[in-house]
């Protein structure tokens, strides 16, 4: 089946006075699409409306052909697997229960022993198979980052946003990392900010650039 894709139509968004995105016409097919800008220029602001973590403040934001709404928010929210930016793996929580809670969230079956066979695929994809069972608080910055990259890709997701997933990343985690993407860019729409150029070619279909909050190039 066909991955869907997204759309932003005559999208704006401020986030505060002197920044607002704007997107006019941008659509994002199966395959990797790579954002690139420096910073500031909206990679994080673009990922976070395709992410659905907040809607625009002007225009629309479709998947699959939908007009994103509150009616159906949650069942978009079950198609995509979302890394943020930002640090937000709660530090009580192991790295096993972070990824089993996304993935319960996302509603991956009612087979608990499917489910968590899941989670360890997605934990042994980022090289923590031997930290599933340790507290997120006691590890590394970068292990944080990859247990939320194993969040975001549990359950082979339909729709993959991922901001920086190949920060903090040492050159064979990055080489796994554009494999699995890869992999899966036959199967799912992949948006990946990043500020690596040349890593970007390496694993993009097609890339967009941005430019003080302005669609520059795709």
């Amino acid at each position: 089946m066909t991955a869907p894709s997204m759309h932003l139509h005559q999208v704006e968004h401020r986030t505060s006075a002197r920044f607002t995105l704007r997107v006019p016409s941008l659509t994002i097919g199966p395959g990797v699409t790579t954002v690139l800008g420096l910073n500031g220029c909206g990679k994080t602001t673009l990922l976070r409306l395709l992410a659905t973590v907040m809607a625009p403040t002007a225009g629309e934001v479709s998947v699959g052909g939908q007009v994103l709404t509150d009616t159906n928010l949650v069942a978009v929210r079950r198609r995509l697997g979302y890394l943020p930016q930002d640090d937000s793996v709660p530090r009580r929580l192991t790295a096993f229960d972070h990824v089993d809670l996304v993935a319960v969230m996302r509603e991956l079956g009612p087979d608990t022993r499917g489910r968590r066979a899941a989670v360890h695929r997605a934990l042994r994809e980022v090289q923590l198979t031997d930290l599933t069972g340790e507290r997120c608080g006691r590890l590394s910055g970068g292990q944080r980052r990859r247990v939320a990259l194993a969040a975001a890709l549990v359950g082979d997701a339909e729709l993959l946003v991922l901001d920086e997933p190949d920060a903090h990343l040492d050159h064979e985690q990055r080489q796994r990392l554009t494999d699995s993407l890869r992999a899966r860019a036959g199967g799912a729409t992949i948006v990946v900010a990043t500020h690596d150029e040349q890593w970007a070619r390496s694993v993009a279909d097609r890339a967009i650039r941005l430019a003080d909050g302005n669609l520059i190039a795709t």
